[in-house]
């Protein structure tokens, strides 16, 4: 099962509700999620701030089915089904987000909360030939998804950093991001790119402890989209590892491997040899915050509906 969006659980909702109930918020939301039968995964399915994805948009559902009139609130997170709700909830047809756009009132709201119309802005019916009603991801999804967009315009630009870099640029670079990842120690030769002659196909080296008995081996190729890193020069870093009795490797480049470069990965039986390709180096920099900075926090704050239960 798809996990409905928020609209979805508009109908839901009012139907538990029609017995007249005065019910709690999460009384709701768990009565709701039960009755839809939502699944484990849908369940274990979170946002980015770490809240239930499920319990998120239900709350909205409630939220937004009070703003056209179709609940009351009877006190603080409490809720009951009015008479116009009872009303809908007794017609056969779903009751939809077209539904809540026929009262004046959900329609002063949507014009006063601005909510933004994203790309996953959803067509449920029209009102007038020309005309649609869309329903938008909620206020939190909305904001989880333009951070997500902002977040992918920085890594493409990452990406196209890399490319303009100099063989020499990129190869300096690498045993810098592989320590922001967690591999190496703070002694001060940590970070130790290996001369141009003699390399054995060894392009820096991680100490991973402070006395050099463990280390990671690099291997750094900046090239240009489309020529891809093939089986025989990952099979050189792997023989190159070898020499040096390595236990732990990983070759990155700007490009991408063929399926015989990762065939060649995976089938190393005494070492750990990893590949990183252009992309997955470019989103391990944004997340790592290599090479970004932070341009801006954006604080959201939700009700403390617990602080209030304590008056």
């Amino acid at each position: 099962m798809v996990l409905p969006q928020w609209h979805g659980f508009v109908d839901s909702v009012l139907r538990l509700m029609v017995d007249g109930q005065i019910r709690r918020n999460v009384e709701i939301r768990n009565l709701v999620a039960e009755r839809t039968e939502l699944s484990e995964e849908d369940r274990a399915e979170t946002m980015s701030s770490g809240e239930a994805r499920w319990a998120n948009r239900i709350n909205w559902a409630i939220f937004d089915s009070f703003k056209a009139g179709l609940l009351l609130r009877e006190a603080r997170g409490q809720y009951k089904i009015s008479d116009e709700g009872r009303r809908r909830a007794s017609e056969s047809g779903e009751i939809t987000y077209q539904t809540l756009m026929e009262y004046d009132s959900y329609v002063e709201y949507q014009g006063t909360s601005k909510q933004p119309k994203t790309g996953s802005s959803l067509t449920v019916g029209a009102t007038e030939p020309g005309q649609t009603t869309t329903a938008a991801a909620d206020p939190s999804e909305a904001l989880e998804q333009s951070a997500a967009q902002l977040n992918r315009v920085v890594i493409d630009e990452i990406y196209g950093s890399l490319m303009q870099l100099s063989p020499d640029g990129f190869e300096r670079l690498i045993p810098h991001v592989v320590k922001a990842l967690g591999y190496g120690t703070d002694r001060e030769d940590n970070l130790k790119p290996t001369q141009r002659s003699g390399d054995k196909g060894i392009d820096g080296i991680v100490w991973q402890d402070a006395l050099g008995f463990d280390r990671v081996y690099l291997q750094a190729k900046r090239y240009s989209e489309g020529n891809n890193v093939g089986g025989p020069e990952v099979q050189a870093f792997s023989g190159a590892l070898g020499q040096f009795r390595a236990t732990k490797g990983i070759f990155i480049t700007t490009s991408t491997f063929t399926p015989a470069a990762r065939a060649v990965a995976r089938e190393t039986a005494h070492y750990t040899l990893i590949l990183i390709d252009g992309q997955r180096l470019a989103s391990l920099m944004f997340e790592y915050g290599v090479g970004v900075q932070i341009d801006k926090t954006v604080i959201v704050k939700k009700l403390d509906q617990d602080f209030f239960d304590g008056f």
